[in-house]
């Protein structure tokens, strides 16, 4: 079980998120963005890890994304691998048009094509249209803007897929609650697109929603904590191979991470809520191989 984390110029958490895709069993090692693009076919999954690919510049992930390496990406997630963006790696999964995995612009030229949904594929013209944008952190309470910009914490997610929905929470009942941190500037999950919101709900395509400790979904900051819509967090493709979160699971992959007022950060042999993450990829792959 081969997986590929990809590393683009301004990548800072390739290493750690390397670290939870074999702490798990799989076979991971580092893909930088210059390498021949069709060596990405050897793999079985890919991982876009955080940081701040080319300096964010224009916007976070647009630079990477136009990257030959993320052309040959979307051939591979056509062929139905498993794909997880984690913060900046989502951001390159918007830009790219992989999420929310169906552009405007569609020929269908076989049946392959309308099944998978995918972009860019061989048996599909597609002009691109970028559906959403991760906009600049707006932090809302109670009707007043009480802050902009980069935002460090732990944050509580509730996962909103049914199980089995997607790769990245494969093996994560719905309704779960998991404690990860974020670190990030623009999160904000946006649109201009009428109706897409309520057809990712309807599809199950929200992923996590951001929530207090008792799962409780409240639309204002600190609890929703970049202002995106809904309190989205993290949404897959129609087909549920391709994750994008703004949270950081590798982040809280061990118990240890843990911040200091939770319990289990003592019992340093225990799992953090993170390697649920990285356990559905896993799981994901063992099924549909």
């Amino acid at each position: 079980m081969k997986i590929a984390v990809l590393q683009f110029p301004g990548t800072n958490c390739e290493f750690e998120t390397l670290v939870a895709v074999k702490a798990v069993g799989m076979d991971g090692e580092l893909f930088r963005w210059n390498r021949p693009a069709g060596e990405l076919s050897g793999f079985d999954g890919f991982v876009i890890p955080g940081g701040f690919s080319y300096q964010d510049r224009i916007r976070a992930g647009v630079i990477a994304s136009k990257e030959p390496v993320m052309s040959a990406l979307k051939e591979e997630a056509c062929n139905g691998k498993p794909i997880l963006g984690i913060c900046n790696g989502f951001q390159i999964l918007v830009e790219t048009g992989l999420l929310p995995g169906k552009s405007k612009g569609y020929e269908k030229e076989s049946d392959k094509s309308d099944k998978v949904g995918c972009i860019g594929s061989s048996s599909t013209k597609a002009s691109l249209h970028v559906d959403m944008a991760l906009a600049q952190n707006v932090m809302v309470s109670q009707g007043k803007i009480v802050r902009r910009g980069y935002y460090c914490d732990w944050v509580n997610l509730r996962h909103e897929s049914p199980s089995k929905r997607c790769s990245g929470s494969f093996a994560i009942e719905r309704g779960a609650l998991l404690k990860i941190p974020i670190a990030h500037g623009e999160g904000n999950l946006v649109t201009t697109t009428p109706g897409l919101i309520k057809k990712l709900n309807d599809d199950g395509q929200v992923v996590f929603r951001y929530c207090d400790k008792n799962g409780r979904i409240i639309n204002e900051f600190p609890f929703n904590v970049n202002g995106s819509t809904e309190s989205i967090a993290a949404i897959c493709n129609e087909q549920g191979n391709v994750l994008g979160m703004m949270p950081h699971p590798e982040r809280a992959f061990f118990a240890w991470q843990l911040p200091a007022f939770d319990p289990r950060k003592q019992r340093t042999d225990e799992p953090g809520p993170g390697r649920r993450v990285f356990e559905s990829m896993k799981r994901y792959i063992e099924v549909n191989a």
